[in-house]
């Protein structure tokens, strides 16, 4: 097994021309999905089971490609240049073989550095309790420091036999939802508005509204939201 997870390691670098990072994979235990039984949970609690063969709408992927990324584990060992991608319904990280076999890597994640054509999109996970999530809950990062600015992506799957089909049809759909997170106040969802984005920070709500109204942004949109908190965390 040793020397097939070194090979298998071997093929990805060479597929993204890195070799001078090589790492092997002698350190990770894999869990073979691709016989089993796949039982997990929506976001809304539902049991799903993936081993059941549907007709499936959508995707629970980040990205349905395998894409290159640095995998930090929460031992802080740090794998680089390893072709996976991220199931955000299983909340799994995702190891292809070239035989086709897909295998969920076991030990406990700590970051993901996915690099998405040329962008770095970092997940993390180990965030604290917020209803249904938890700390296996992965998070997208879209900007780090004193507060953190979150993406958890809530997974509806819907099962059914559409009117006149012989074939069931399973409906996986994403849902985007932003948090705020720092260790004053843990876990929350974010505010839609600056109005409520002050509210919520009052101590640092005269710097806040400085950097609102200097860059003109409005945190409804993502990317100003993303600005607004990556400043406040230069200053």
């Amino acid at each position: 097994m040793k020397h097939l997870l070194n090979d298998l390691f071997f093929c990805s670098l060479l597929l993204i021309g890195h070799l001078s990072q090589a790492q092997t994979l002698n350190n990770f235990s894999l869990k073979d999905i691709g016989q089993s039984v796949i039982l997990t949970m929506d976001g809304n609690g539902k049991m799903v089971n993936l081993g059941v063969d549907m007709e499936n709408y959508g995707s629970p992927y980040f990205d349905p490609e395998f894409l290159p990324a640095n995998i930090v584990l929460a031992t802080g060992q740090r794998y680089e240049n390893v072709l996976i991608k991220i199931n955000l319904l299983s909340n799994e990280v995702i190891y292809k073989t070239p035989e086709g076999k897909e295998l969920a890597v076991l030990p406990a994640i700590k970051q993901v550095e996915l690099n998405q054509n040329g962008k770095i999109v970092f997940f993390e996970y180990g965030f604290p309790v917020f209803e249904k999530q938890n700390q296996k809950t992965i998070y997208q990062v879209l900007s780090k420091g004193k507060v953190s600015l979150l993406k958890y992506f809530f997974i509806q799957v819907t099962e059914a036999k559409p009117y006149s089909s012989a074939t069931m049809l399973r409906t996986i759909e994403q849902f985007p939802r932003l948090f705020l997170y720092d260790q004053s106040m843990s876990l929350k969802k974010a505010p839609k508005s600056n109005e409520d984005l002050l509210n919520l920070y009052e101590a640092d709500a005269k710097k806040i509204y400085n950097i609102l109204q200097k860059n003109n942004l409005k945190i409804k949109k993502e990317e100003d939201f993303i600005k607004c908190i990556a400043t406040l965390n230069e200053n």
